[in-house]
């Protein structure tokens, strides 16, 4: 999303594969769109799931290979990105989504949510400040090709601070997505959760973690400081965002059971 975009176009919807590349194997697959997916019942009319009913995580082999494609880094294989994903992955992003076993999410798990992704906030500002090496920072240099960036920490933190539910649907339908970050403006920004689909600790804290990576890095020469979303979404890929593909396509194409 860019600085001039309408409000609809600026409404980021927790990253799966919509706006990330083409997927090496899965390029032929429809994206599940910034889709998180939910929890199965088993006694669910396959014919009636959502878009979220029907997501898997792609392998870190196969996000290798489309991230070898569209990097700025031209020179790196995917053998080469693969090594470096491992090296960036961060615990914190790299859970199941929606996860096993969930439930509702309550106010407790966003609060714990949110003292664990601002923890993790607070430690890469620190490795910044201190001009140690930061994985999180050089994700972003990678994937936007920019040298010299911008990370404003504060913003990120306040908007980690004020997140909330959405269990009114006042938002959105919440049928392709578990969270988003929606504003009139990339500054004005706030992160929005699904509070009506079960999901895990691990999973919730992942999507909170993934909304504050959202209008963190700016570019610091002359014009829109913001990076488009597309570079976001691969930066966080880098570091181990689970990366989504929609289940009926794969089948379609043959690609089921090789995730």
């Amino acid at each position: 999303s860019r600085g001039g975009d309408t409000r609809h176009e600026r409404q980021k919807k927790t990253t799966t594969s919509d706006r990330f590349p083409p997927m090496g194997k899965a390029s032929n697959s429809k994206p599940t769109g910034s889709k998180r997916k939910a929890l199965r019942g088993p006694k669910k009319d396959r014919s009636k799931l959502e878009v979220t009913d029907q997501a898997i995580a792609l392998s870190d082999t196969e996000v290798a290979e489309a991230l070898a494609d569209v990097l700025p880094t031209k020179l790196m294989t995917p053998a080469h990105v693969f090594v470096v994903m491992q090296k960036f992955k961060q615990p914190l992003l790299k859970a199941l989504i929606p996860g096993k076993a969930g439930r509702l999410p309550t106010n407790g798990m966003l609060q714990e949510a949110k003292k664990k992704v601002l923890g993790f906030l607070k430690r890469e500002e620190a490795k910044e400040a201190n001009e140690s090496t930061s994985d999180l920072v050089r994700a972003f240099q990678l994937a936007s090709g920019e040298v010299s960036l911008r990370f404003d920490w504060s913003f990120a933190k306040q908007r980690v601070k004020k997140a909330s539910f959405d269990r009114q649907r006042k938002v959105d339908k919440w049928d392709e997505c578990l969270a988003m970050t929606s504003g009139d403006t990339n500054a004005t920004s706030e992160i929005f959760i699904c509070g009506t689909k079960f999901m895990t600790q691990r999973a919730l804290t992942s999507v909170l973690c993934h909304e504050a990576l959202h209008n963190l890095a700016r570019r610091q020469r002359v014009g829109n400081p913001f990076l488009a979303e597309d570079t976001e979404h691969i930066a966080m890929a880098l570091l181990g965002d689970p990366q989504l593909v929609h289940e009926p396509s794969l089948i379609e194409c043959g690609l089921e059971g090789k995730k």
